[in-house]
């Protein structure tokens, strides 16, 4: 019996220019108390249930609904977590993690999410690349949540 190996598509790619430093910025993405603040998509909150921000620690991160209208890409009444381990951490540069769903989210596997941070001009180039994703469903709810996300990190950096 030959069993197939699961489908993975082309990695989701986002790319967002930022009036702020990639230290603010690598800041925002690695200190609990500034990712509690913008992460995760408008129709939530968001609470760090966990995070070690070192090369192997893990993170856990809760969604949780406001009652708000949107497309969470799960049960929009129920909390959503997800989680995984940091894998590369490269201040203010990058930061390798792998995702995946814990609760109330589409069963993706373990996925590899990366920020790139690029200096330009007075700002910052990021670069958001997910790879990983098993089918085009997959990337396109991917796709909306973390811009989502962005959006709210471009908020958090100008308030």
């Amino acid at each position: 019996m030959v069993i197939a190996a699961a489908t993975k598509t082309k990695p989701l790619q986002i790319s967002r220019h930022y009036d702020a430093s990639r230290e603010q910025i690598f800041a925002a993405w690695t200190n609990p108390d500034a990712l509690g603040k913008w992460f995760g998509p408008p129709s939530h909150q968001c609470k760090i249930d966990k995070m070690d921000v070192r090369e192997g620690g893990e993170y856990q991160i809760r969604m949780i609904p406001t009652g708000e209208d949107g497309d969470c890409g799960g049960d929009c009444s129920r909390d959503s977590v997800c989680g995984g381990r940091f894998v590369e951490l490269l201040s203010p540069e990058r930061i390798v993690m792998t995702f995946s769903w814990l609760e109330n989210g589409s069963d993706i596997g373990e996925t590899t999410l990366t920020i790139d941070l690029a200096e330009a001009g007075t700002g910052t180039d990021l670069v958001l690349t997910h790879t990983g994703l098993p089918d085009e469903e997959a990337v396109k709810a991917h796709n909306g949540g973390w811009n989502g996300s962005l959006d709210g990190l471009q908020s958090f950096l100008q308030a």
